[in-house]
């Protein structure tokens, strides 16, 4: 199976794309899938206002880097920033549509959150994905283990190269706002345990392994 046209990823906060979909996201970017992405929050509320705009510069770094690494174009379709894990993305979940609705028809899959992840952000931003496009795109869900406590099942599988696994501990490892209180799922030896652990599970070197949220399409 290819690489659709155009895919979208989507994540509640600024690092969730990259640690969801970082390889998936680079392997699009180098291979010209056409790339728009969307997030939330730029994690205000949990961290100060100084933080979570640095998060908000990190995030867009990272994009600006790719891009220049790739020479893709990446459309960054963020508008609303919510507060981060206060219950304003249940209280503003008709805005979350919104802004996934008016994407609804541009992007053939569509990378978020399962509905299992236990952060009740990530929980509502694949909610309102999966109404928004249950007929209209594929859309999967990526793997963030922190988050996992073994619900779901892992069906699809996009093999990585080196360069792929290279740009997400880059994007990864630059969110310096995010380091405290002790997260793991920062460290690039993670970042690469678990790109080797899929791949194995594939006869590949690496992979990122995501959900079926909604449907697989193929037209």
């Amino acid at each position: 199976m290819k690489l659709p046209a155009s895919a979208l990823f989507v994540g509640a906060h600024c690092d969730d794309i990259e640690l969801l979909a970082g390889g998936l996201l680079a392997r699009a970017c180098r291979t010209g899938v056409r790339v728009g992405v969307l997030v939330f929050s730029d994690h205000r509320g949990v961290v100060s206002v100084e933080a979570a705009a640095q998060a908000r510069a990190e995030m867009q770094a990272n994009l600006r880097w790719l891009a220049a690494r790739t020479g893709a174009e990446i459309t960054d379709h963020t508008d609303v920033l919510l507060p981060a894990c206060e219950g304003a993305f249940e209280a503003e979940r008709g805005r979350i549509y919104a802004a996934l609705e008016v994407l609804r028809d541009r992007y053939e899959v569509v990378v978020t959150h399962p509905i299992h992840d236990t952060n009740q952000d990530h929980q509502q931003v694949a909610r309102e994905a999966a109404r928004v496009f249950k007929a209209h795109a594929t859309l999967l869900a990526g793997e963030f283990p922190n988050n996992d406590l073994g619900d779901g099942r892992l069906e699809v599988y996009v093999p990585l190269d080196e360069r792929d696994v290279e740009a997400k501990v880059h994007m990864v490892t630059a969110y310096t706002s995010q380091r405290f209180g002790g997260r793991p799922y920062l460290d690039e030896g993670v970042v690469r345990a678990l790109a080797t652990l899929r791949g194995s599970q594939v006869r590949e070197r690496a992979a990122e392994a995501f959900f079926v949220l909604g449907r697989l399409i193929a037209r």
